[in-house]
């Protein structure tokens, strides 16, 4: 009866160690937040679907995705000290409007083109909401001095963080 239970123990551990997944892991710590491997496939994904490119997933392009990210974390972080607020569902929906005549013929191509790219429409829209949200922060934030004051005040969050990569995950 032993000798049974033993094996029957085993068979469960194997079947346990064959059916775990791997979590998301850590690719890169700003502060006290953290990159996920997701994020940079999906900014991967993203970016390559808004140039219309190849997607790239080799170290050098998650490197990249990783340097984006980082910027976007600053970015979520001073817009969760002010009063910035999300934009409006019609700007959004007239910049992903925009989106598809400029690059499709049709909305069967724009889905394809989702498909391929490995994303949904509400990703890519979340990505637009964002991408219109940082454009009205940088505008309430730094008005007229431009794009070389927004640039300087991300350099400046960027040096004041501590941010440890994970090159393993980057590879």
């Amino acid at each position: 009866m032993r000798r049974l239970s033993s094996a029957l123990l085993g068979g469960l551990l194997l079947c346990s160690v064959a059916s775990a997944e791997i979590m998301d892991r850590i690719a890169v710590a700003v502060g006290t937040r953290a990159i996920k491997e997701s994020q940079i496939d999906r900014d991967i994904r993203l970016t390559a679907f808004e140039n219309g490119g190849p997607l790239d997933f080799s170290a050098t392009s998650k490197r990249q995705s990783a340097d984006r990210l980082i910027d976007q974390t600053m970015i979520r972080a001073e817009l969760a000290k002010g009063s910035y607020p999300a934009p409006p569902e019609a700007e959004i929906a007239r910049v992903l409007e925009k989106i598809k005549q400029a690059r499709f013929h049709s909305t069967a191509d724009y889905e394809q083109a989702l498909k391929t790219y490995g994303l949904s429409d509400q990703e890519l829209r979340a990505h637009v909401a964002f991408e219109i949200q940082v454009v009205h922060f940088a505008d309430a934030k730094f008005g007229n001095r431009g794009n070389g004051t927004f640039f300087a005040w991300l350099d400046g969050a960027r040096r004041a963080s501590r941010i440890q990569f994970h090159e393993d995950v980057l590879q």
